[in-house]
């Protein structure tokens, strides 16, 4: 069936929601330099990730907010910010209007660490207002000691992790011809750097770099997607159980 919300007529979602569907995917990213890879890698990602999850945990899928709160990285070209302020009020007029809507559970799949704090503040304060149930999902976070099983070390920003779901999702999207390894910079604690210098971010020295490689991006791609649904359908399954 159609999964995606936009796609469906307003009388279709009536049928719907809530009565056969009440629980809704909304994809969060931001514009935003990732080394070789597309600027909407923050939002292609959780995009991709909603659409491997929705069948599996009976969901539609909200269109996505495309920019967040992007800092260190602004001055890279066609990069895009929005003031943390600015999201916090438009994320919740939209979890209102999913709400509105009669969906009963909201899972917000965040692309961007920088919206992670406006992201929690305003799903608590809009659960506590309206008794909707909402999950918000850094995916890699949540996957990161999948990531380092799976690639040997963490990933990093327009690194490993996520140039390779990047790669799963379209080659052409995670630029590998035009990558350079001087794009990356060991991103340490203790300074505040404004542009920071570089657009691949190393958590670990010498680790995090792109692989390129598409078969093993595949491979991971689906491991992400299945340790994301597994988590989400539970999370779901003891909404439902405890019906909190």
């Amino acid at each position: 069936m159609e999964r995606l919300l936009f796609r469906l007529s307003w009388p279709t979602v009536r049928e719907l929601v809530p009565g056969a569907i009440d629980t809704v995917l909304l994809p969060v990213g931001t514009i935003e330099a990732h080394g070789s890879a597309c600027l909407g890698t923050d939002v292609v990602i959780p995009e991709m990730i909603a659409e491997g999850i929705a069948d599996r945990v009976n969901a539609l899928i909200a269109p996505s907010i495309n920019y967040g709160v992007t800092k260190s990285l602004y001055r890279y070209s066609g990069t895009g910010a929005v003031r943390a302020s600015t999201l916090e009020a438009y994320f919740h007029d939209v979890l209102e209007s999913m709400a509105n809507t009669g969906f009963r559970n909201v899972v917000v799949m965040n692309g961007h660490g920088g919206n992670n704090s406006a992201l929690k503040k305003v799903a608590y304060e809009f659960h506590r207002e309206r008794k909707t149930k909402i999950a918000v999902i850094h995916w890699w976070e949540l996957c990161g000691d999948l990531t380092r099983e799976f690639f040997g070390h963490v990933g990093g920003h327009g690194g490993t992790d996520e140039t390779a779901l990047v790669e799963a999702i379209d080659p052409n999207l995670a630029g590998a011809d035009s990558y350079d390894a001087d794009h990356a910079f060991w991103y340490r604690p203790g300074a505040d750097v404004y542009p920071v210098p570089g657009t691949i971010l190393l958590y670990k020295e010498n680790e995090g770099y792109p692989e390129f490689d598409v078969k093993k991006a595949g491979e991971y791609r689906g491991k992400v997607v299945d340790a994301v649904g597994q988590f989400v359908e539970l999370v779901i399954d003891r909404w439902r159980k405890y019906d909190t």
